[in-house]
């Protein structure tokens, strides 16, 4: 079967409630469920590929952020694939602070601008 919008939607729900220790690529304990919930659907739907990315806020220095943003989108991958997602599904990158969801500079804005996105690679 096709993955439906719905589900994509249900996908990057999940994804941004992932968390991650402050300022390294290591999940908060909270974060298994989640990402369980997320291999479940990617189970779903076999021959379907997928781009994780990372973001990260502006606080910090571009080249760390950039790094971070990698390692985390990383993490998640591996993740994926270490709970029976096959490889070749399944790509990842990094795009520092460069793609903010919100340009506000307060603590909520830049808890909405660190996140991972799961999309659907047609």
């Amino acid at each position: 079967p096709e993955i439906s919008q719905e589900q994509i939607t249900k996908l990057n729900a999940y994804a941004k409630t992932i968390l991650f220790n402050s300022g390294k690529s290591t999940f908060k304990q909270e974060t298994f469920a989640v990402l369980q919930s997320i291999t479940a659907i990617l189970k779903e739907y076999p021959a379907s590929k997928f781009s994780i990315e990372g973001h990260t806020d502006s606080d910090g220095k571009d080249a760390m952020n950039q790094k971070l943003s990698e390692d985390r989108a990383g993490a998640v991958k591996n993740y994926l694939i270490e709970n029976g997602i096959a490889t070749d599904r399944l790509t990842s990158s990094g795009f520092g602070e460069s793609k903010p969801i919100d340009t506000n500079k307060t603590a909520k804005g830049k808890a909405n601008n660190r996140r991972v996105e799961v999309k659907l690679v047609k």
